[in-house]
């Protein structure tokens, strides 16, 4: 089993044996108990005491196993991706010394055959950020900020196509109306 699919069990075990309460309704039911006379204040902000910092160590290793998810996957990706990024820089240099595309011999077309030549296709368009489905919330709200109008909409609707986060989507409403 590769360490990518080991942490994600890993992780999937560890977020199904974990129970979610907020801090708040914790509060509120430590504090009836104490209100009752079932428990004193001071054993009241032990036991909170405890909760939390229990918590916090257990958030914290679940968010450690997620770091090692990520940097697994990329790790992973990158790799797949390598060998295809040395081919198109194969690729792009044979075209850069091809007759006509700035190398030393170049052809020149006959008026007649210029206008029978094909024309060249259009530029396909540039993704403003590239692997944004890998990307976290975090690493994609300060990117926003300088892309244009154009580019904005582009994000927005490649986010809606795959993870439709609510919050990103948020930010880049915020940034079309202000820059509107």
């Amino acid at each position: 089993m590769d360490p990518v699919t080991k942490n994600l069990r890993a992780l999937q075990g560890a977020l199904e044996h974990s129970l979610t309460i907020q801090r708040a309704r914790v509060q509120e039911i430590v504090d009836d108990l104490v209100s009752r006379g079932t428990l004193s204040r001071t054993d009241a902000d032990g036991l909170i005491g405890q909760l939390l910092s229990s918590s916090k160590d257990y958030s914290q290793a679940l968010l450690q196993v997620l770091e090692s998810v990520t940097s697994e996957t990329r790790k992973t990706l990158g790799a797949g991706i390598a060998p295809v990024m040395a081919t198109a820089g194969k690729l792009a240099g044979t075209v850069r010394k091809a007759p006509g595309l700035g190398g030393k011999k170049a052809v020149k077309l006959a008026p007649k055959q210029a206008a029978q030549a094909p024309k060249a296709a259009p530029a396909p368009p540039v993704d403003p950020l590239p692997g944004l489905a890998a990307m976290t919330v975090a690493e994609i709200k300060p990117r926003l900020a300088g892309l244009s109008v154009g580019a904005l909409r582009k994000v927005r609707d490649n986010e809606l196509a795959g993870k439709a986060r609510k919050s990103v989507i948020g930010q880049i409403d915020t940034l079309l109306g202000a820059k509107s």
